[in-house]
């Protein structure tokens, strides 16, 4: 994407976050992405634009070191998903936060994280089922609801167009349905009902006796979580939506779980990706992990292995493999670096109005990608150096733009280091 159609408040923002915390921003990633364009073409052209469109579910597991680029790559991912009117559910996992504990939790995650997207920059993105459902309804009714609404043609054919839909589960269809009259109704107590029981959250009383009013019986729990998931597929396929990319992005959680609670993690996740490839229309399980996670975990759990397990890695040509590495990238290591920075210098002109020399900042760029490769091979190096870079990008900024030293860049990059640290040991 050309630099010509970046904000500055976008720019501005690109460079706040990574500059503070070497981490890829919410928004903007197309604008410094390289190196990852074919695996993303090969996913959009046998999954998102074809497959998926069809009705056909799929898995994949994305792997790479800590700051190897995860949680970028599942942002570009996302962008590509919404191109082609998938609704995307972002999931960053901890070891507070941890759905593998039973299926109802994965459904609730899901829910929770589920995203209401804008494609007007200035408008932040929201999350939560409950929020998803009411922008649907109002981008398909223009945009504001009245009790005419309930007579508009349009929202009449939504009604008979879910109501005609199979969906698996009929408590899930009708809660839905009266969610959306609801809102329509501005009736409150309907919808905070409503609402907590299509979240997964505990209902009360009081709930229970309006939901049957509604004629939604029963509640989301553990055994029916998987057939609730599939009736939200089903339904967002109904909303004229392609269906449902889930992106877990794991961090640091199931490398160190250990013991019975990893064994539980491993069979949920297992089970995860069964339910995906079998029951889940229009829906592909993205789920991202440190290699120790497949080299260590993976390994003491043959059903687990069995589906994680490839012959090589996902690839135009291998495009049925499960595992998208993240060490096989389109350029290498110093060509990658260089050209993450190569992109950032016109970001963080746009960002300050200022104008650098580019063949000084490309310099440093070169400068900064070898130390980091060379001296700091072992610390999270990409992450690193697009810190250290944009850090330096300032300095010139406020400074007499010069060529760097090697000793200036192994300063400059030991202190990013211990910033990044924030006085731990870093997990990299």
């Amino acid at each position: 994407m050309s630099e010509a159609n970046l904000s500055r408040p976008l720019a501005r923002n690109i460079m706040e976050i990574l500059g503070s915390f070497g981490t890829p921003p919410p928004r903007g990633v197309q604008y410094f992405n390289v190196g990852n364009q074919s695996l993303l073409a090969a996913l959009d052209q046998f999954y998102l634009s074809s497959y998926l469109q069809d009705g056909g579910a799929a898995y994949k597991m994305v792997v790479g070191d800590y700051g190897s680029g995860k949680s970028h790559f599942l942002y570009c991912l996302r962008d590509i998903a919404w191109e082609r009117n998938f609704v995307v559910a972002k999931v960053d996992l901890s070891p507070v936060e941890t759905p593998y504990d039973d299926q109802k939790k994965v459904y609730e995650a899901v829910a929770r994280h589920i995203i209401w997207h804008e494609s007007d920059e200035a408008m932040s993105d929201e999350t939560g089922l409950t929020r998803f459902l009411e922008g649907a309804l109002l981008r398909l009714v223009g945009g504001s609801l009245s009790l005419e609404t309930l007579s508009n043609p349009v929202y009449r054919g939504l009604v008979d167009t879910v109501e005609a839909t199979a969906v698996d589960s009929p408590a899930y269809q009708t809660a839905v349905l009266a969610y959306f009259d609801a809102l329509i109704r501005d009736n409150d107590e309907r919808l905070e009902a409503l609402g907590r029981w299509l979240m997964g959250e505990t209902t009360s009383p009081d709930d229970t006796k309006t939901l049957r009013e509604i004629g939604v019986t029963g509640k989301i729990n553990k055994p029916n979580a998987f057939r609730m998931l599939r009736s939200l597929c089903q339904v967002i396929r109904a909303l004229s939506f392609s269906g449902l990319i889930l992106l877990f992005d794991e961090v640091d959680r199931m490398a160190s779980v250990g013991g019975k609670a990893e064994k539980l993690a491993t069979d949920t996740l297992r089970e995860v990706i069964d339910r995906t490839r079998e029951d889940l229309p229009g829906a592909m399980f993205i789920y991202a992990v440190p290699p120790q996670f497949v080299n260590d975990t993976v390994p003491k759990y043959p059903a687990l292995q069995q589906r994680v397990r490839a012959p090589g890695h996902f690839s135009r040509a291998n495009h049925f493999s499960p595992l998208i590495s993240l060490d096989n990238l389109d350029l290498n290591e110093d060509d990658l670096m260089l050209a993450i920075g190569e992109k950032l210098i016109p970001i963080y002109e746009t960002a300050f109005e200022t104008q650098l020399d580019h063949a000084i900042q490309r310099a440093n760029a070169v400068i900064l990608a070898n130390v980091a490769r060379d001296v700091f091979l072992d610390i999270s190096h990409r992450r690193l150096f697009v810190k250290s870079f944009v850090v330096e990008l300032s300095r010139q900024h406020h400074g007499d733009e010069h060529t760097i030293t090697e000793a200036e860049a192994q300063a400059l990059l030991r202190g990013q280091i211990d910033e990044l640290a924030g006085g731990e040991t870093l997990p990299y």
